[in-house]
């Protein structure tokens, strides 16, 4: 693999770690930054940070593998390819499944607002 392919392949896992401990690590210490309104189901959020941030670190261990050992430099391409793979399902899922609002039955207002 040249440089450019290495690049790459590094950047995408990179994401991978990033994305994956963000989504991890949300549920125990939210940033605050998403409505309370929108409820995210935290055992299936982690294990989805989990498995992103695996395959991120596991493709970082593989790509770091490959510099001493030529013979798993053909095997870096389909790592890549299943890691863009990833990337794309997962964001689909977030744009179009994950943050489904569901209201929680409480009113954004007091219940007594009088006018004076």
């Amino acid at each position: 693999m040249d440089l450019l392919s290495y690049t790459f392949f590094y950047l995408v896992a990179m994401v991978l770690v990033f994305q994956g401990t963000h989504t991890f690590g949300e549920q125990s210490e939210p940033m605050g930054v998403v409505p309370e309104e929108v409820a995210q189901e935290s055992g299936k959020a982690r294990l989805r940070g989990g498995l992103l941030a695996a395959y991120g670190y596991l493709s970082i261990l593989v790509g770091l593998l490959s510099h001493a050992y030529v013979s798993l430099q053909p095997v870096l391409s389909s790592m890549m390819a299943v890691g863009l793979g990833l990337m794309a399902v997962y964001g689909l899922y977030v744009i179009f499944f994950n943050r489904m609002v569901q209201y929680l039955g409480v009113s954004a207002t007091p219940a007594d607002h009088h006018h004076h």
